[in-house]
């Protein structure tokens, strides 16, 4: 199939650091370029892909806006419909009303947790394939005619298992209240373990920063590494007992969980969002009330989690979270929505 995947302007293909919607379109697009799809992608011209590459951007544009991200996805469409593909896959909800301006068939992931003025632009174009990335993302949003949810999945290849810890937490991501990163310092603290985080602070996070993480940020052993790149995020994660995530809101997915499922890490957090599907209990994690911190701080200091079985957490994760398992779904999505848009067209004819 000739398929368009439209990223965003904000970050590169793959990203080096932060950048969960830029390593979903990167870990896709490759597959399929394997699997014989001719793949265009719409990213930053700094990216580094082996599919064709179109770029209006020739770095990432940050922080992100709106305007910039309508002018890329713009521009990006303008050339689409000057081409010939099969399939357009859009990771952008300010691109799904200009899709109408495009002959060809849409498939949508929703990144990002309901926003009810985005919600009303897809329920006001339902000939579009939308794909959830989590059935807790699915429900919360306005009913859509074709949708489906697909989690997401990484190259298992970049992940070796660690079959022993260092003995300490870990967080990594976003530096934010709705990511918990004060709560994870917080559990940390409870348990009288040390804790390495991994990440930054976006622009509109700095207040919270400066309030309730910097603080705790002197508290003995915390270790603050910064963003990271994904061969430090690897080690973190190897060495990690668990990954942290008090989550404190619906999470629609959390790749970094999967990512340190992948190593063998097991992730304990708060029952939000994707967690409870994504979450094999005491298989891949654990996970508790939501808000109970005392109760992710006795699993964090409890003999259980010291003796996991983390060989068991790194194969159970590659039968689920895979790149493969992922495109897979998705090839099936696009050659049904391929197949409904060739009828519409001959119907038109």
């Amino acid at each position: 199939m000739r398929i368009a995947m439209i990223s965003t302007p904000f970050i590169r293909m793959p990203p080096i650091g932060y950048g969960g919607t830029e390593l979903f379109c990167y870990e896709l697009a490759e597959e399929l370029e394997t699997r014989g799809h001719a793949v265009t992608v719409f990213t930053t011209g700094d990216s580094i892909t082996s599919c064709h590459k179109r770029a209006l951007y020739h770095r990432p544009v940050w922080p992100p806006t709106a305007a910039d991200e309508l002018n890329h996805v713009a521009w990006a469409f303008s050339e689409i419909a000057r081409s010939h593909f099969d399939v357009v896959h859009l990771n952008s909800p300010l691109g799904v009303t200009l899709s109408a301006f495009v002959s060809v068939p849409i498939v949508y992931t929703l990144h990002h947790h309901r926003e009810e003025s985005f919600s009303r632009i897809f329920a006001s174009h339902p000939q579009i394939s939308y794909v959830a990335i989590s059935q807790r993302q699915l429900d919360l949003e306005v009913p859509l005619l074709r949708a489906r949810v697909i989690h997401h999945g990484v190259s298992p290849g970049r992940y070796p298992p660690s079959l022993h810890d260092h003995g300490y937490l870990a967080h990594i991501g976003r530096y934010c209240e709705e990511k918990g990163t004060h709560l994870a310092l917080d559990v940390a603290r409870l348990a009288r373990m040390p804790i390495h985080l991994g990440g930054r602070t976006h622009p509109q996070d700095r207040a919270f920063f400066e309030e309730q993480i910097a603080p705790r940020l002197d508290l003995p052993g915390v270790v603050d590494h910064g963003e990271v790149d994904h061969e430090q995020k690897v080690r973190l994660l190897s060495g990690a007992r668990a990954l942290v995530c008090p989550l404190l809101w619906e999470e629609p997915f959390g790749l970094v969980a999967v990512e340190a499922m992948l190593s063998g890490t097991p992730v304990i957090g708060f029952a939000r969002g994707s967690f409870p599907e994504i979450i094999d209990e005491g298989v891949t994690g654990f996970l508790v009330p939501p808000d109970d911190l005392e109760a992710l701080a006795h699993i964090a200091r409890s003999p259980e989690l010291a003796r996991f079985d983390r060989a068991r957490c790194a194969s159970h994760a590659r039968d689920r979270f895979t790149t493969s398992v992922m495109t897979t779904a998705y090839e099936s999505v696009y050659r049904r929505a391929a197949r409904g848009g060739s009828a519409a067209r001959a119907r038109v004819a």
